[in-house]
């Protein structure tokens, strides 16, 4: 078994001329960094359109890719629009609202030439991606709302998934112009994935095991969800009960499926989101995994999540239908948390490799000398988006847990300049045959460069981003060096 190594990057921490990453000329170089340190994994977070707190997790679409990622360069090259200056592009932060305020004039130029060159351009990704069909009414919808979610808009709107052929010339157009939008994302994006994968860099896409209420996969598919058939809101909503992170638990929100019917229609839904994903991505991470297992029931009425059941989910069913259909992809199953020994029965029923988060298991794995952290058929990292950067997470723990982690890396005879260098050597000579890094913890960087702290929304969380890669280019010589060391 190949041991190889990855960074894990959203595109939107990438730098670029307009203060967010995106699939142009910058997320090329990014590949190239990558590739002459050595990696040859680049794990990315959803590339689903932005929904609630800028989260990717909270996606108005499981399908469509968010329209910041679109290259203007790229556009103006195929003289579709003029050349945009730059736009905060030493931004210590990603403005969300502000930079998809200032890229739109130069889309909807764009949309305009390309249909005026070729009426016809939209033909063959309609046929191939029936998905934007409801995508293109739920947007276009939204768009006229001020973005407000789907159950508050008019009747007529919230019921115009089954009358396309009705709209107006304006509607006609504005849904004509999502639709140009994803096909735009899609052929950038593949653009990019084969440059990655020419360059021996293969993608790792995230992907959610729960999708947001306020979006189309839920409007276009109401009868696949727990919702209150007059109000159309949420009945039971997704979470995880207490545990030690949290006396209340989690509440995500997010509406919870509708097994019964989806089981009644080969899971078709579930199943059409991980194939599209396996067509974005070399490798998918399911998010929550243990949910195909059993999830967390919570009444919608309760404002915390100590209230609800468990409750048993036909994920053997639903993965013997989807590997039939889809008999050769590869997936790392996110079995993170206090789990029951069945989901890890299921995990490995599969063989998917699971997660190894260093900053949660060193304790137990070279302290306590627990069994079980050291496996081949694993994914390790230092800490995921969720967690403080390394630095941060060993800084703020007790003086005599420092010492004593030191002290086992010194046992293991592992070298290193500071913490950060010692735990991403230790890493890479794990046993797993893929050991991930969080670039904030190659760049040696602290809790200013948090991507995200669960539970909160802020103007703070997924707003992170490099403004040059200087400090990344300066590590490549060092980074290439401890790859070969340790055979990845």
């Amino acid at each position: 078994m190949n041991r190889v190594s990855g960074i894990l990057c959203p595109v939107s921490a990438l730098p670029s001329r307009f203060g967010i990453g995106d699939f142009g000329k910058e997320s090329r170089v990014f590949v190239d960094l990558a590739k002459e340190a050595g990696f040859s994994l680049w794990q990315i977070l959803p590339l689903n359109p932005l929904g609630y707190g800028h989260s990717p997790y909270q996606p108005f679409s499981s399908f469509a890719i968010e329209e910041l990622y679109v290259d203007l360069d790229a556009l103006n090259a195929k003289k579709l629009c003029k050349k945009a200056p730059d736009f905060r592009q030493d931004a210590e932060k990603v403005d969300y609202e502000g930079i998809r305020a200032y890229k739109e004039p130069f889309l909807k130029e764009a949309f305009e030439k390309e249909l005026e060159r070729d009426p016809g351009c939209l033909a063959d990704f309609i046929a191939t991606h029936t998905w934007v069909l409801p995508w293109s009414l739920f947007m276009m919808n939204k768009r006229r709302n001020a973005m407000a979610s789907w159950e508050s808009w008019p009747k007529e709107q919230q019921e115009m998934i089954s009358s396309y052929p009705s709209l107006t010339p304006e509607e006609e157009k504005a849904a004509r112009y999502e639709i140009w939008l994803q096909k735009t994302l899609y052929e950038q994006w593949k653009s990019l994935k084969d440059y990655a994968n020419k360059k021996g860099i293969r993608l790792i896409g995230d992907v959610p095991f729960y999708v947001g209420f306020d979006s189309c996969d839920v409007w276009a598919n109401q009868d696949s969800f727990l919702l209150d058939p007059k109000s159309k809101e949420p009945v039971w909503i997704a979470g995880v009960p207490p545990d030690y992170f949290s006396k209340t638990g989690q509440r995500w929100g997010n509406p919870i499926y509708n097994w019964d019917l989806l089981e009644k229609r080969d899971f078709s839904f579930i199943i059409n989101r991980l194939k599209l994903n396996g067509e974005l991505y070399d490798v998918i991470r399911l998010d929550h995994f243990r949910a195909f297992d059993t999830y967390w029931k919570i009444p919608a009425s309760c404002p915390t999540a100590v209230e609800g059941a468990w409750i048993e989910a036909p994920g053997y069913k639903l993965f013997d239908i989807f590997f039939k259909e889809v008999p050769n992809l590869e997936i790392i199953a996110e079995d993170l948390g206090d789990l029951r020994p069945e989901v890890l029965v299921l995990r490995d029923h599969y063989n998917f490799p699971g997660m190894n988060v260093v900053e949660f298991t060193f304790h137990d794995a070279e302290l306590v000398k627990k069994p079980g952290y050291d496996r081949e058929n694993m994914v390790a990292y230092l800490g995921t988006h969720d967690n403080d950067p390394l630095k941060s997470y060993f800084s703020l723990l007790p003086k005599e847990e420092q010492a004593a982690w030191l002290k086992a890396l010194d046992e293991k005879k592992i070298a290193g300049t500071d913490i950060n260098d010692k735990l991403i050597s230790y890493e890479l000579a794990l046993k797993a045959k893929y050991a991930i890094f969080a670039v904030q913890d190659l760049l040696d960087l602290g809790t200013e460069s948090r991507l995200n702290k669960p539970g909160i929304i802020d103007d703070v969380n997924w707003t992170w981003r490099m403004k040059d890669y200087s400090a990344l280019e300066a590590k490549v010589e060092h980074l290439k060096s401890l790859n070969a060391q340790y055979h990845r």
